[in-house]
């Protein structure tokens, strides 16, 4: 498993899911102008997480056409195929899901038991 803060980790989350639903595998997606795969790069040791993008060509094979960079604190600075919409989507409900996560288990769970008579 490719380590990084929990933060980028969230966010990588939610690319992992745009490809489930785009095509049924865990790093290809359909983007605007074709198909695009992303291959995670060297772990970073300030917990950022870095890879490339290679998009796929006509005749099945794929080449290099960009890269990606997520920091530590969750905020996408580059990612080749990926709209600035998807950026801001994934980047807020990773926040959002990393704020829940803070939540002591108390609070998450409305009370629902009642009282024994």
């Amino acid at each position: 498993m490719y380590k990084c803060s929990a933060k980028a980790q969230l966010v990588i989350d939610q690319v992992i899911e745009r490809c489930r639903l785009d095509t049924q595998t865990e790093n290809t997606w359909n983007g605007k102008s074709g198909k695009y795969m992303m291959i995670p790069g060297r772990e970073n040791a300030d917990g950022k997480a870095t890879g490339v993008v290679h998009k796929y060509q006509p005749d099945g094979s794929h080449k290099l056409c960009g890269s990606y960079k997520i920091l530590a604190d969750g905020n996408i600075t580059r990612f080749t195929g990926l709209s600035k919409a998807d950026w801001n989507n994934f980047m807020n409900t990773a926040e959002k899901l990393y704020q829940q996560s803070l939540q002591p288990a108390d609070v998450q769970k409305p009370a629902t038991a009642k009282q024994a008579v």
